[in-house]
């Protein structure tokens, strides 16, 4: 265990930005600008892909229970003293306590986990979640090459390959007359008169 420094607590993911930390949902920002899908304060948010939404935790298909979420403004650096990496509830407790999260929230993923929202909130039902470092890795995408698509591609080539040999055998029974005549003349019988 040691001391460690540096922008440790995860992201927290609201249904609501009324669930968020007070001073880290749209109070956040300076005046003029809002709080973005990123969790950073900008003038326009518009141009800022979705993609870019730490709740969707880099997913390409993000599950539906992470559809709707939207991060919190992002904590500052903190210094987390005796430091384990493997107790991650050590991590949310220090990040709860340090920037005023009331109430408990479960991890990303864990989407029956028990929800505690704050009472002094506006928002009598939502979701929040810890993201950004904690998010599970994303799943790997690949081919069963049971897809209708290759099923498709599967069946043209090898009907190809199919009518091929048909045709090769086809071409060989029709020529071995001509192979058997062309045998005969290069061994010098001809059928004509001299």
């Amino acid at each position: 265990m040691r001391t460690r420094t540096g922008n440790l607590c995860p992201q927290m993911c609201v249904s609501d930005v009324q669930l968020c930390p007070e001073g880290y949902g749209d109070d956040s920002c300076p005046s003029g600008q809002s709080l973005c899908i990123d969790g950073t304060c900008s003038d326009a948010c518009g141009d800022i892909p979705a993609r870019n939404n730490p709740c969707g935790c880099k997913f390409q298909y993000p599950p539906e229970d992470a559809k709707g979420l939207v991060p919190c403004a992002t904590f500052p650096d903190v210094t987390i003293e005796h430091y384990n990496a493997d107790d991650l509830s050590q991590l949310t407790d220090f990040c709860s306590d340090k920037f005023n999260v009331s109430g408990s929230a479960p991890f990303w993923g864990d989407w029956s986990g028990d929800q505690e929202l704050p009472d002094d909130t506006e928002v009598s039902s939502g979701r929040r979640f810890w993201a950004g470092s904690q998010c599970p890795k994303a799943p790997k995408y690949g081919y069963t090459y049971k897809e209708p698509l290759w099923i498709g591609a599967f069946s043209c080539v090898g009907a190809e390959v199919l009518i091929l040999l048909i045709w090769v055998v086809y071409k060989y029974l029709r020529e071995i007359p001509i192979r058997r005549m062309r045998h005969g003349e290069s061994s010098g019988f001809t059928t004509g008169t001299a």
